[in-house]
């Protein structure tokens, strides 16, 4: 009888515990929901003709609730219609002022909801909403056509399908160049690594090779929440990558398998890590024809495997990412809203100043300051970068990086100002994003000159990560990563995992500011009547994986005549360097 009192006491104990858990859980959704409800009034407000309307903090603050919601709690059933309505409050914005940041912002929540949540009933809505600011607002067909028909493949039995395929029969197929691969794994968890996956090569391309491909190095930069490798190929190749599991003595590790190749005779087989992610690497030839990477890892989060087609080099690259997510946006408030007309077509009242009606860049609204700023003079060494009328490149970006670094320091002695390089050296692509992240840099600024068959082709634009499907950005974009327009195709791929990265907003904020001021420097100079070519986004592979706001400027066209004398005078590279710091000072103020 003791025994079955004590039974039935632990079972009630155990009902009542389990009866807590069940209604503190619905009590905690119920908060939830409450909350998002709220918002929501505020939201519909919004798009009604009422005074809440007419002033800007009352969006951004709106934006802001929400993105606490999907923030705070991003398995509630309320994070993915957060994301969309947050998608909707920007590209309204955007609709009223034509500013392009706002847009980009749009796009950036809708692809997260899409990313994030597949397979909430909300996907499909923000696909085509994201498809739609392409088509409609950036006029950009091409990435469009793909957006669309993304859509389709995803959810082919939607409405907002069947709306997509009578969009695309409107459209046209872009060119195969600039059309998006199959979808390139994104980051995983270790976890999720436990079955094998393939990259590089096919089967059938991997068989037709004649010899097998050298494996020349191995680059390792690491910090504590972030480690990139980078295994450097002569040529293509077919690779294997998975995750293992603990066992016995050995702790959690990936390899990754590179089929058909081998190593140089001398060659430093161990790299020690201890960095708090990797514990150590291996590279080793395991077989006649296959060299493996083991990676033993301590502390991860996410792991990213791709790979990189350059002109003369294939580079298998392994981003490692720890817990390093930056805490979200707080907005102060704003002045009234400068606007043609609300999304129903009325007239609302408008004032010029928009400075705080635009979204604080984040290190600001966190109160951080940019206490370190790498600068990244393009290419050096035996990479001369473009060259016209006996000019190159890497030289003339040198001297106006030690310029631009000589600037800051002056007026701001409380910075720290790095340079990935200070000398006519070369230094390879991703090592200098990788040097940005291991200094913990708050921004980086790679510094380039331009070049175009064309002579008179004259100016300055400024460049932040993003995708494209504009030609000419594309052709910059292989320039400067040193590849053909096929590979920039592939690194597009690798790109549609990053569009969520809230990097990306800030890059493009700064870009924005560093056009501005530099094309107003060179006008003000009264040197030169330059043309201002405006802030554009690309697949720079110099960008890729930076954990800070980056930008890339080229300062001119070196194969104009008249922009190349200039941009060999002291004189001119010190005003673009100074336009440069204007920039770079707006944005931290």
């Amino acid at each position: 009888m003791g025994r079955l009192g004590m039974r039935s006491k632990t079972i009630i104990i155990i009902g009542l515990l389990l009866c807590s858990f069940w209604f503190g859980g619905t009590a905690w959704a119920d908060r939830v929901d409450q909350r998002y409800q709220k918002v929501a009034k505020r939201y519909h407000e919004l798009y009604r003709n009422t005074p809440f309307r007419d002033k800007a903090h009352n969006w951004i603050n709106t934006i802001n609730q929400f993105e606490w919601i999907y923030n705070k709690y991003p398995r509630h059933a309320r994070a993915p219609q957060s994301l969309l309505n947050i998608g909707n409050l920007y590209r309204s914005l955007h609709k009223w002022n034509k500013k392009q940041i706002y847009l980009d912002r749009s796009s950036i929540f809708f692809r997260k909801l899409t990313n994030e949540y597949p397979q909430s009933s909300l996907a499909d809505n923000g696909q085509y909403l994201l498809a739609e600011n392409y088509e409609l607002f950036k006029k950009d067909k091409d990435l469009a056509f793909l957006e669309y028909q993304k859509l389709i493949d995803q959810y082919p039995n939607t409405s907002s399908a069947r709306k997509a395929r009578e969009k695309i029969k409107t459209l046209q197929p872009p060119p195969k160049d600039l059309q998006i691969a199959p979808k390139v794994e994104e980051a995983l968890a270790p976890v999720d690594l436990s079955k094998a996956r393939y990259g590089g090569l096919s089967v059938a391309e991997n068989q037709k090779k004649n010899s097998p491909s050298l494996v020349s190095s191995v680059d390792y930069w690491s910090t504590s929440d972030w480690s990139r490798m980078v295994i450097n190929v002569k040529e293509g190749v077919r690779y294997k990558y998975q995750g293992l599991g603990a066992s016995g003595t050995k702790g959690r590790r990936i390899y990754v398998d590179i089929f058909n190749s081998y190593l140089p005779k001398k060659f430093k087989h161990r790299i020690a890590a201890n960095d708090g992610l990797i514990k150590q690497a291996r590279v080793a030839q395991f077989d006649k024809k296959t060299v493996r990477v083991v990676l033993d890892m301590a502390s991860v989060k996410k792991i990213k495997v791709f790979h990189l087609k350059l002109r003369h080099q294939y580079k298998i690259i392994i981003d490692i990412l720890g817990q390093s997510a930056l805490p979200d946006l707080k907005v102060a408030k704003g002045k009234s809203l400068k606007s043609k007309t609300n999304p129903s077509g009325k007239k609302i009242a408008i004032q010029k100043n928009l400075k705080t009606a635009q979204m604080v860049s984040l290190s600001k609204a966190l109160g951080l300051k940019v206490k370190r700023i790498i600068i990244d003079p393009g290419h050096g060494g035996r990479d001369p970068g473009a060259l016209a009328f006996g000019l190159m490149e890497k030289d003339i970006a040198l001297k106006m990086g030690l310029l631009l670094k000589q600037i800051i320091e002056k007026k701001h002695p409380e910075m720290e100002v790095l340079m990935t390089r200070s000398k006519d050296e070369y230094l390879s692509l991703d090592a200098r994003t990788a040097f940005a992240n291991k200094t913990r840099g708050d921004l980086f600024i790679s510094i380039h000159l331009n070049a175009s068959h064309r002579e008179k082709v004259k100016g300055i634009e400024t460049y932040f990560l993003n995708l494209t499907s504009d030609n000419y950005a594309l052709s910059v974009a292989a320039k400067e990563n040193q590849s053909s327009l096929k590979s920039i195709s592939e690194l597009q791929n690798i790109l549609n995992d990053l569009m969520t990265n809230s990097k990306i907003q800030e890059s493009s904020e700064l870009a924005q500011m560093i056009q501005k001021a530099t094309y107003s420097a060179v006008k003000q100079s009264k040197q030169y009547k330059t043309r201002d070519l405006g802030v554009k986004q690309a697949p720079f592979f110099v960008l890729l994986g930076a954990q800070m706001p980056s930008i890339l400027i080229e300062s001119g066209f070196i194969t104009n005549r008249k922009e190349n004398r200039l941009l060999r005078t002291a004189k001119y590279q010190r005003v673009i360097a100074e336009g440069i710091y204007r920039g770079i000072r707006q944005y931290m103020n």
